[in-house]
């Protein structure tokens, strides 16, 4: 799995729940990881940092939204079913007051690759 192109999105000048998503690139390759527990972390961290409680969609949730795609086929059934519960919470925000520009395309783009795993979080 490439990942092609994580390493091309300015990371430093988008946001997650607590500033500049420095640490998202990371977290999405531990994804990639053989080792169950750096993986489940990854998930975790993820979680904290993509999904805002304030309803509302972040910059980071949406340029990190094609790697979560590319990855989710991939992964074992739990971490899995945990992203798109991650995505679930996330898309749930789609129609909130602030949401990133960019979110509704990256949504269209991701949305059929979670339908083909039978889980589509919209």
């Amino acid at each position: 799995m490439s990942l092609e192109g994580l390493d091309d999105v300015a990371w430093h000048s988008v946001d997650h729940a607590y500033g500049p998503a420095l640490d998202t690139p990371g977290h999405v390759r531990a994804l990639l990881s053989d080792d169950p527990e750096v993986v489940a972390r990854a998930v975790t961290d993820l979680d904290r940092t993509l999904h805002e409680e304030g309803g509302f969609v972040c910059g980071a949730a949406t340029a990190a939204l094609p790697f979560l795609a590319e990855v989710l086929p991939s992964l074992a059934p739990r971490p899995r079913q945990r992203l798109l519960e991650l995505l679930h919470r996330i898309a749930r925000w789609g129609d909130a007051e602030q949401v990133d520009p960019g979110w509704h395309a990256a949504w269209a783009k991701a949305e059929p690759v979670l339908e083909a795993l039978g889980k589509s979080p919209a």
